[in-house]
């Protein structure tokens, strides 16, 4: 008996359903997609408990006639190619005919639909199975309400996160398509909540601007430019606004979000002179590409495209960033600087550095991220491999500042040799070691703004505050409502004081989007620490007279103290005098 088998065609659209449907973001997604393939101009989506209880995706698109309705249901069924010469210009967003069928396979999904001659269609089915075919009234339109889903696939299920995790998912997944549709109005609502509301408007900088807030909106330059048969239009952000993570660089190929990463490559070239190493940009880049240069039908869920000119797109996006960032007025980071010594003929005695009361210098070194302490150690192994055996610990009393070097980096005099230190991962360390300590023994000490400040935030943001408000209330920031997607902030850590809290804030709840439950509370304390310390930390490109340095150098050379920044980067590096003279041929 042979054991090839034909399957199931349940379990067949079980397995596509695994291709396209990950999360409720991914039944969002496609539903979202499909109204805009319909025309819609007016687009609702509704969840409950994340998505994964209930979600609803209204549009007041063409809508279906009875029969259509019926077979939009069925694998392989579709309006939006006719041959496989379709395939070579693909200009629709859904086209395989099987996202419809792989959500109903593994949820209890109903369609409801109307062209608007006053008749309506109802599909109702549960687990891939048609239960209800009838009449319903209904506008001009589409509704499609999936509940239960992965009900019949627990081990599936079992995967989701936290509702509050999967409703920030569903907001940047529906913050991605509203960007490159202006001309729609979206809105978005979790357990009756309105979360998110954007009219439609008239470019792509007013949508940007209702997606990222006027603040941040306002330090977005615009990109435009031409090169043959592409075109890529967009804003990007100036330097002053970099970020921790990468969330908000948002690619899009005629109208569809995509993540690719050869364009993503482009774009860390062309801020490599404007952002220090660790940050990143705000960008919306959209791309104009001829249909036939771009396939579409590579990835299952349609995240990815593939390019016939590769190349070209990613000179034209590195391009387009630079010149945009250059027209700015914005400066690079990377400069021919020179020697600066600081001022006075001879090096200042050493000073006792103030470290803050209960400052502890162990800091989370049992969660911090992996190969943070052995970096450390890599870099005076390299020294002793390299000659300089037996290195003794650096004492802060015996090192003194002699130049600062591109405004970057502190170079100081040490008995055995030269000693180079990156200033802003150094001061990084010594702030995120503060933080620890006080965080460890009598709280962290508060800072009263004299003037709060009021932030807009993203649907994704507020359910970063609400899954962590306890966090950074215990971290020293005073957050409090402030009326319908907005917040207050009132205090913040006093060692922060010369940070801007709005940003401050943003890049917090960044790291909390970023955070996986998994890791553990201690983890999330270990990254908003560092990413607070990070933000507030002196900068590449910061003067610094002999004051901050010598006090950067003592309070660095602490006992005990790690010699790298939080996340892992050396802070120090040591040339040996027998280094410099085997360099130098004098031995």
């Amino acid at each position: 008996m042979g054991v090839i088998r034909i399957l199931d065609e349940t379990v067949a659209n079980q397995i596509a359903a695994g291709e396209v449907v990950e999360r409720p973001a991914s039944v969002v997604k496609e539903l979202v997609e499909n109204a805009l393939d319909a025309g819609a101009t007016r687009i609702e989506v509704a969840i409950e408990s994340g998505g994964a209880d209930r979600l609803r995706v209204s549009d007041d698109g063409c809508g279906m006639e009875r029969d259509d309705a019926g077979l939009a249901l069925e694998r392989h069924a579709t309006s939006k190619i006719g041959g496989a010469a379709d395939l070579k210009s693909i200009a629709s967003f859904g086209f395989r005919g099987e996202a419809l069928p792989a959500i109903a396979s593994v949820s209890r999904l109903t369609l409801t639909t109307a062209t608007g001659d006053g008749r309506g269609t109802r599909v109702v089915i549960h687990g891939g199975r048609r239960r209800d075919e009838s009449p319903a009234p209904h506008p001009r339109g589409t509704t499609v309400e999936v509940e239960g889903l992965f009900y019949n696939a627990p081990a599936r299920r079992k995967f989701l996160r936290a509702p509050g995790t999967e409703t920030a998912h569903v907001a940047d997944m529906l913050a991605r398509l509203a960007a490159a549709h202006p001309a729609v109005a979206f809105r978005l609502q979790s357990g009756g909540r309105t979360l998110a509301s954007w009219p439609e408007v008239a470019s792509f900088r007013e949508r940007v601007a209702q997606i990222v807030g006027a603040a941040d909106a306002a330090c977005l330059v615009p990109v435009d430019r031409r090169e043959g048969s592409l075109r890529l239009v967009g804003l990007a952000s100036s330097p002053a606004l970099g970020r921790s993570t990468s969330r908000d660089e948002h690619l899009f190929v005629n109208g569809r979000p995509i993540r690719d990463r050869r364009l993503l490559h482009a774009v860390q070239a062309a801020y490599a002179a404007f952002l220090t190493r660790g940050r990143f940009p705000i960008v919306y880049l959209f791309l104009e590409v001829p249909l036939e240069e771009v396939d579409v039908n590579v990835h299952p869920a349609k995240l990815e495209v593939r390019f016939r000119h590769p190349g070209a797109v990613h000179d034209l996006v590195r391009d387009s960033l630079r010149a945009a960032l250059e027209g700015s007025g914005a400066s690079g980071r990377v400069t021919w600087g020179s020697l600066r010594a600081p001022a006075g003929a001879a090096p200042a005695p050493a000073i006792g550095g103030a470290t803050g009361v209960g400052e502890s210098t162990a800091g989370y070194g049992d969660i911090a991220p992996a190969g943070a302490r052995d970096q450390g150690r890599s870099v005076h192994d390299r020294q002793q491999a390299e000659g300089a055996v037996d290195a003794p610990p650096l004492d802060a009393v015996a090192v003194a500042p002699l130049a600062q070097f591109r405004d970057t980096y502190i170079l100081a005099s040490s008995p055995d040799g030269l000693v180079i230190v990156d200033q802003h991962a150094a001061h990084e360390r010594i702030l995120y070691d503060r933080l620890v300590g006080q965080e460890r023994s009598r709280g962290v000490e508060r800072q009263r703004l004299l003037f709060p400040i009021t932030i807009e935030l993203r649907p994704s943001e507020q359910q970063a505050l609400d899954a962590a408000h306890d966090s950074l209330e215990a971290l020293g920031f005073g957050i409090a409502p402030f009326g319908a997607g907005a917040v207050i902030v009132d205090e913040v850590p006093a060692l922060l004081g010369g940070a801007e809290p709005g940003r401050l804030v943003r890049e917090l709840l960044a790291e909390i989007l970023e955070w996986d439950r998994a890791e553990g509370v201690d983890q999330l304390r270990h990254r908003l620490l560092a990413s607070a310390a990070c933000h507030a930390a002196v900068t590449a490109n910061e003067r610094l007279g002999e004051g901050r340095m010598r006090q950067i150098l003592d309070d660095l050379l602490r006992p005990g103290r790690p010699l790298t920044c939080p996340h892992g980067r050396p802070a120090i590096l040591r040339l040996s005098v027998e280094q410099l003279e085997k360099e130098f041929r004098r031995r």
